[in-house]
C-alpha cells in the first residue's frame, strides 16, 4: 500500500468537507484545507519539489501537482464514503 503525503489524510479531509457547504467547489475546498493544515500543504509542496528535483529531464513522476494531488484525495475520499 502507497503510504499518504501526509498522516491522518482522510481524517483531515473529512474535517474540512464538514466545514464547508453541501454545495463546496474544488477551490473552496483547496482554500479551506490550506487555512486549516499549513503544514500538511507545505509538505505536500515539499514532496512535490522533491519528486520534481529528482525526475531526470524529459521524465515524469506519479505525483500530480499539488492542487491536483489534493483534488484528487478528495475525490478518492468522496468515492470511499459514498457520495
Amino acid at each position: 500500500m502507497a503510504q499518504s503525503v501526509f498522516v491522518k489524510k482522510e481524517e483531515k479531509i473529512a474535517s474540512v468537507v464538514s466545514s464547508l457547504p453541501a454545495d463546496f467547489s474544488d477551490s473552496q475546498f483547496l482554500d479551506a484545507f490550506i487555512e486549516k493544515y499549513p503544514k500538511e500543504w507545505a509538505r505536500v509542496q515539499n514532496v512535490y519539489m522533491d519528486h520534481e528535483l529528482r525526475t531526470k529531464p524529459g521524465k515524469s513522476h506519479p505525483m500530480p501537482e499539488p492542487n491536483k494531488y489534493l483534488i484528487s484525495a478528495l475525490k478518492t475520499w468522496k468515492k470511499k464514503i459514498g457520495s
